[in-house]
């Protein structure tokens, strides 16, 4: 697990230098999306990293079996909420986006006009 996070770090991190770099080159847009990207990356990645080690410690203590495994317990509970919350968010926006593309296309067939911006 603390690979995965430590990579999942470097990606994160990437992401904030193109997200840098396309600011810097003018793409607003396009770097605040890279921006958020990079910070979604950042934050799921210390959490994986903090659920590996808190893993690695049950695995090399004594005594402290408990404790250790309820820090990696909570750290995969964040890990797993943030995903929860993400799935839904990313259904309802493709939902969304399917429909406000339905809409302009049904619209467009009968001869009307959409009313957003490219249609």
């Amino acid at each position: 697990m603390s690979f995965v996070g430590a990579c999942l770090m470097l990606v994160g991190v990437l992401g904030a230098v193109f997200a840098l770099g396309a600011v810097y080159a003018g793409f607003l847009p396009g770097g605040a999306g890279l921006a958020a990207g990079a910070l979604v990356c950042v934050a799921v990645a210390w959490w994986v990293v903090s659920a590996g080690r808190a893993l690695s410690a049950l695995v090399g203590t004594r005594g402290r079996d408990i404790d250790h495994l309820m820090k990696a317990v909570a750290q995969l509970r964040r890990l797993f909420g943030f995903a929860r919350i993400a799935v839904i968010a990313l259904a309802l926006g493709g939902v969304a986006v399917a429909s406000v593309v339905f809409w302009c296309t049904f619209t467009g067939d009968k001869g009307g006009r959409c009313a957003l911006p490219w249609g």
